[in-house]
């Protein structure tokens, strides 16, 4: 059904949601080349107007726009957990990739696979099951994704499937050490003065086992770093010894903060952000949210943490 929805669609839109990574982004460039050799018409939309530099070794980044066409009559989203992440109001068929286990099934169709690590691996599933051929930029593209949301094939959930689709991927022409290489190599200053602000204020609680990291306007305008680099210390965070769980809140220039919370998986952490109206995976989560006193709502959290922690 939904083949013949893209078949039938003249003008198909592919989204990537709100400050995109590496899996959201990666999947959405390799379907812009699929639709391509259909000879459809193609925009790759996202509404935030300032993408990672750090992602332009993907294919057609420079095709990335953040405005949408008024003509579209199709739109397929990526790694968007709700329909409030695509960032628009467009009432046209939708189809919903995606592997996050809050996903409301928002879609026209929905092919959601919680127990995939990537949403480039709902993708790739996609493509085989179709019998659809993966050429060297899909397959960059989507093992771009995967090395991102399997954190480089450390992450929890990496089995053989996993490994297994990477094989294939790089005997179709993906290149590994350039995925490498942007994703984890290349580090702007901005990111490097941000890790230090952060890992020097980063506070303990419970016994040394939750991490708390603040993000202030300040810390943001001094060091010019962005939220995506701010939260790469979170992952480190959970590297020692002690820690379980590492929190961020990020204070939002409208009012309100963002929370991100990254755990072992021994907290489920998008039990805990579900309270906040968030949503994600059980080792990463978060949600924004409008809060009077922050402290109080760092409190209520510990407290919650702790709970799960026993």
């Amino acid at each position: 059904m939904a083949l013949e929805l893209i078949e039938k669609s003249e003008h198909i839109v592919l989204i990537a949601h709100k400050n995109p990574d590496a899996d959201s982004l990666g999947s959405a460039c390799a379907f812009y080349s699929y639709l391509l050799r259909l000879r459809k018409k193609v925009t790759l939309f996202c509404t935030s107007a300032d993408v990672n530099p750090n992602l332009a070794f993907l294919p057609w980044f420079e095709k990335i726009t953040d405005r949408f066409p008024d003509d579209a009559d199709c739109m397929i989203s990526f790694d968007c957990g709700s329909y409030g992440r695509l960032g628009i109001e467009r009432e046209l068929p939708l189809i919903n990739f995606d592997h996050h286990h809050s996903n409301d099934f928002y879609g026209t169709y929905n092919f959601i696979d919680t127990g995939a690590i990537s949403t480039t691996e709902a993708v790739y599933d996609f493509f085989v099951a179709n019998d659809i051929k993966i050429n060297g930029k899909m397959a960059l593209s989507l093992y771009a994704g995967l090395v991102d949301d399997s954190k480089c094939f450390s992450a929890p959930g990496c089995n053989a499937k996993t490994f297994e689709m990477a094989h294939r991927l790089l005997v179709l022409g993906a290149d590994h050490a350039a995925c490498i290489e942007w994703l984890y190599r290349r580090r702007s200053l901005a990111s490097l003065r941000a890790r230090g602000a952060l890992l020097k204020q980063m506070r303990l609680f419970l016994d040394g086992r939750l991490a708390v990291f603040e993000v202030g306007m300040t810390l943001l305008e001094e060091t010019g770093a962005s939220i995506a680099e701010c939260k790469q210390v979170l992952d480190e965070a959970l590297g020692m010894r002690s820690v379980r769980v590492a929190l961020m809140y990020v204070e939002r220039p409208g009012g309100g903060v963002k929370l991100s919370l990254r755990t072992d998986g021994g907290v489920d952490a998008s039990k805990i952000m579900a309270c906040y109206g968030g949503g994600g995976h059980k080792h990463r989560s978060g949600a924004r949210i409008v809060h009077e006193n922050i402290q109080d709502l760092v409190k209520e959290m510990m407290t919650m943490i702790q709970k799960e922690m026993q």
